[in-house]
């Protein structure tokens, strides 16, 4: 019995014993499949990701295929089992990366292909990512292909994105073959979508049945089967008869070994249990540490302590200073400036010293040529798993949040150090914050300010309110208001303020914040008040100015309009003022300018006017007159300066030319009246001063002609209208042709011949001279040049300096650069300059006059006797020929007086070494005359008129000695 009963447990022991092999040889199978079936999941479920990648693509460009290539170029990298990516707009593959092996696929529609439309279909209607096949590709080949079905905006089917895996590609990721190497056979089949058949994907030596283990593989839309078998099948025969023999042998022992048995199998099941229950959560941990990683947004980093990148995850590559590849086992050192790398440094020390670090700020270079800033927190990380400690980075983006900072503390810099006050206050218009400025405009600090209302230091007419001021509940209705307003500060002293108000409202447009900012104008107003003042008044008497002027005749001109009378503006001006700025100073003549001023006003009624235009000039306006009245107001005018004016100790009587013009005869404007009551004043000037004269028609004529020959001679030049007249100068004695005067003469094609004495006064008053003056000084030196050429003995060639030119500083130049051009010896040329042009101003005449003398050249002094001479002037001019006017040899005959000062002239000549001239000699008497005074040269009618230079020169070559 026990050996049967033995004998029975044993054959119930080897029964379990090969069903337990049987089973553990399943679950080892159900392994194997379970892991062999995840690879080929997980290999196809990642290829198929890079579909959504597509689809997302497709919608943000609403359907723009244009970046597709770029894009698929850098997702094909990335998922190696994709053999090509596609897309196919209502169905029909248009484009596909790459192009070259699968060209064959361009135009294949996947809705009307009897092999995929199916399935297309079928993706399309559950707007679901599907996989097809295996199945035969359009380019060849086997493969599967996930579509992704887009839609765009209201639900708008647009088309498939598509990506095809290379089947042999998709199987290698399975790694089937080592189910073959480890002794099983396999096979891998699906039943298609609409079919009951099997299709064998791959297999390996055995064919479906029912001891197989199935092993499901879950892919989109579709489910496909790995079904494995060892290859010697389930029972071992040799084991089975070595079990029989042992249970034989050790039938006696059956108890214990069932005991034991029963205790190993409850071991091994629970063990199992373990095992499968750990795997299960270390994967939930690695699948959720994962995630938590994936999840963070900023760069998080490991590196030993040499600073070593271990390795770095980051959401975002532009937020690394070089690839993810190049940075791991180099050192952070190598990509960060030196600054920096010490910031990291430290924040590594002192992790390692008490194993937390944070608040660490850096500014990084990244790969798009920008900066970021991040703050670092560093964990030391226990070396239980490395032979020295790692640490932990996490480096978290702050550029916006220190772009803030940054801007907070400009704003809040502007804030204190705006030169203008600023006052925050809330919907009530209390004040909550102001700045220094405040501070120092009102005069009102913080805790007296702040809570008060916001026009606190505005000036209100009657006692203090407790509303706000008008402004502030303006700006309640407009939003901003600007404007003067009147400020009062502390101590009570008003001053001018320019406030703007500025309100802040939340999202539902309620007031929540007013903004004013004011500054002190009181000076700015102070100034502009002056500004006006200087704009319209004269600054030495107080009088308008030709501005304020002009604008009160046009006044007066709108009241006569309607108005009977006259409105006249009477133009004058002071008679040799210049000497007594001359003589006595300007500060004399200020002086007496002011007074002047008085004395007019005194005269006219508070409706007139008296303006200064400048220097000794004065205008006077009056309307609502007769034309009687504005001559006796003239009159008036004239005996107000009769009285001696006593200024500074000097008793000085002055004079007053007037020119006057009147509206309406003499024009309707300011500006015409004002030249023509100028005209008239220099009428009253040539007529005697201490005088007034109306506008006339003559003088309008002459004021026209006067125009018109300023305007001709601007051209004159250009033109060569001008030309050189010569008059012979003779030797006293010998009655010989020593020298010549220069004389300038104008032919104009329309006025004819114009006299010098008309029209050298007007190119004086226009500047023209100078340029005249150059050519007449130039033409001179090249006809003395050639003269000289044909052996003519000539001394010298005089030409006529005018007051501007003597004046002019480039005048030695001038000179010099003539006679280089003529080729001339300075010698023989003398500059005449008149009496009056050398005492205006004698200290800058005798720098001249030495400055000519340096280069050689002769100096003659014209019209003497005429003007203001002076001994004392005279000695000291570097001059070497005095000229006698014509008007003391015209009479000499007939007044002695005449006679006198013509000796006194050649005798005060030969006192100090200068030869003397005499001009206008036209008889014979008078050259008797001056002969017996010792005068030295002769010039006049009684020789020669001036003649044209070709007569000039024939008449030289007259009384020249053949040679």
């Amino acid at each position: 019995m026990v050996f049967i009963l033995g004998l029975l447990l044993s054959t119930a022991l080897i029964w379990h014993l090969e069903r337990q092999d049987q089973q553990q040889a399943r679950a080892l199978a159900n392994d194997v499949a379970t892991d062999h079936a995840r690879y080929l999941e997980r290999g196809i479920g990642q290829a198929l990701a890079a579909n959504k990648a597509l689809a997302a693509a497709v919608a943000q460009t609403h359907g723009s295929i244009q970046a597709f290539e770029e894009t698929a170029r850098h997702l094909i990298v990335m998922y190696p089992e994709v053999s090509a990516m596609s897309l196919a707009p209502n169905g029909v593959i248009q484009v596909v990366v790459p192009l070259v092996g699968n060209e064959g696929v361009l135009g294949f529609n996947q809705l009307n292909s009897p092999q995929q439309q199916r399935e297309a279909e079928r993706a399309r209607d559950s707007n679901q990512l599907t996989l097809a096949g295996p199945m035969p590709l359009a380019q060849g080949g086997i493969g599967i292909v996930g579509r992704m079905p887009v839609f765009l905006e209201a639900g708008k089917f647009w088309g498939f994105t598509n990506v095809t895996l290379r089947l042999e590609a998709v199987l290698k990721t399975a790694r089937l073959e080592r189910l073959n190497a480890r002794g099983y056979d396999y096979v891998l089949w699906r039943v298609p979508p609409g079919s009951d058949t099997p299709q064998i994907i791959q297999a390996a030596g055995t064919t479906l049945s029912a001891a197989t283990v199935h092993q499901r593989i879950e892919l989109p839309n579709s489910e496909w089967m790995l079904s494995v078998m060892p290859r010697s099948g389930w029972l071992n025969p040799t084991t089975l008869l070595m079990r029989a023999l042992a249970g034989l042998l050790f039938a006696s022992l059956i108890g214990a070994l069932t005991k034991l048995l029963l205790h190993l199998k409850a071991h091994e099941a629970n063990l199992e249990q373990m095992v499968n229950q750990r795997t299960q959560q270390l994967q939930d941990a690695q699948r959720q540490l994962r995630a938590t990683i994936d999840a963070i947004p900023d760069v998080l980093m490991e590196l030993d302590r040499e600073g070593h990148y271990i390795s770095v995850h980051s959401p975002r590559p532009d937020m690394l200073a070089a690839p993810r590849d190049a940075l791991i086992g180099k050192r952070f050192t190598e990509f960060l400036p030196e600054k920096d790398s010490r910031i990291v440094f430290n924040a590594l020390q002192i992790a390692e010293t008490s194993g937390w670090a944070s608040g660490f700020r850096l500014q990084v270079p990244t790969r798009d040529g920008h900066s970021k800033w991040f703050e670092l927190s560093v964990a030391r990380k226990s070396p239980a798993f490395a032979s020295e400690a790692h640490f932990i980075v996490l480096s978290r983006d702050v550029t916006e949040r220190v772009q803030a900072e940054q801007e907070l503390y400009l704003t809040s810099q502007v804030f204190r150090q705006s030169s203008e006050a600023i006052v925050i206050s809330d919907a009530m218009h209390r004040i909550v914050q102001i700045n220094p400025a405040y501070c120092r405009l009102s005069g009102f600090g913080a805790p007296e300010a702040i809570g008060q209302l916001a026009s606190l230091d505005m000036a209100q007419s009657g006692a203090p309110s407790e509303l706000p001021a008008e402004p502030y509940l303006l700006v309640q209705r407009t939003g901003q208001w600007e404007g003067e307003t009147q400020g009062l500060h502390r101590n009570g002293t008003p001053y001018q303020q320019y406030r703007t108000i500025t309100a802040l409202r939340d999202e539902q447009g309620r007031l929540t914040h007013c903004i004013t900012l004011f500054r002190d104008i009181t000076q700015q107003r102070r100034d502009q008040e002056r500004i006006r003042h200087l704009a319209h008044f004269d600054a030495l008497t107080g009088l308008p100015n030709r501005s304020l002027l002009s604008e009160r005749v046009t006044q007066a001109i709108q009241h006569q309009r309607t108005a009977e009378g006259c409105a006249a503006l009477l133009f004058l001006d002071l008679d040799h003022f210049k000497n007594i700025n001359d003589s006595l100073g300007h500060r004399v003549g200020d002086r007496v300018l002011v007074a002047l001023a008085r004395r007019l006003q005194l005269q006219l009624r508070p409706q007139d006017t008296v303006a200064r235009m400048g220097g000794d000039e004065f205008v006077v306006l009056v309307y609502g007159r007769q034309m009687a009245d504005v001559e006796v107001l003239a009159q008036k005018l004239l005996d107000s300066t009769a009285a001696p004016f006593q200024i500074d100790g000097h008793e000085l009587t002055i004079s007053l030319s007037i020119g006057i013009a009147t509206y309406p005869v003499d024009g309707d404007g300011f500006d015409t009246l004002y030249q023509r009551a100028d005209a008239a004043m220099y009428r009253a000037k040539q007529s005697g001063r201490n005088r007034y004269s109306f506008f006339t028609a003559e003088l309008e004529a002459r004021s026209a002609r006067t125009l018109h020959i300023a305007n001709a001679l601007r051209r004159a030049l250009e033109r060569e209208q001008f030309a050189l007249h010569y008059q012979p100068q003779l030797d006293t004695h010998t009655k010989a042709v020593i020298g010549a005067e220069a004389l300038i003469r104008w032919y104009h094609p329309e006025l004819g011949q114009v006299s010098p004495a008309e029209f050298i006064p007007i190119a004086e008053s226009t500047g023209l001279i100078i340029g005249i003056g150059d050519w007449v000084m130039r033409t001179a030196a090249q006809d003395m040049r050639r003269w000289l050429d044909m052996g003519i003995t000539l001394r010298t060639v005089s030409v006529n300096l005018s007051p501007l030119q003597f004046q002019h500083h480039h005048l030695p130049e001038q000179v010099a650069r003539n006679l280089a051009h003529a080729r001339l010896p300075a010698k023989h040329l003398m500059l005449e300059l008149t009496e009056s042009a050398a005492v205006d101003d004698p200290a800058a005449a005798i720098a001249m006059l030495d400055r000519l003398n340096r280069q050689g050249v002769r100096i003659a002094l014209d019209d003497f006797g005429t003007g203001y001479s002076s001994l004392s002037y005279l000695k000291r001019f570097q001059i070497h020929k005095l000229k006698i006017d014509q008007s003391f040899v015209r009479d000499l005959e007939q007044d002695a007086n005449d006679r006198a000062i013509i000796v006194a002239i050649i005798h005060i000549a030969k006192a100090l070494g200068m030869d003397t001239l005499a001009e206008g000699v036209e008889s014979e008497a008078q050259l008797d005359f001056l002969q017996a005074q010792g005068c030295n040269f002769v010039q006049g009618y009684l020789f020669s008129r001036p003649l044209p230079a070709p007569q000039f020169e024939a008449l030289l070559l007259a009384c020249t000695p053949a040679s």
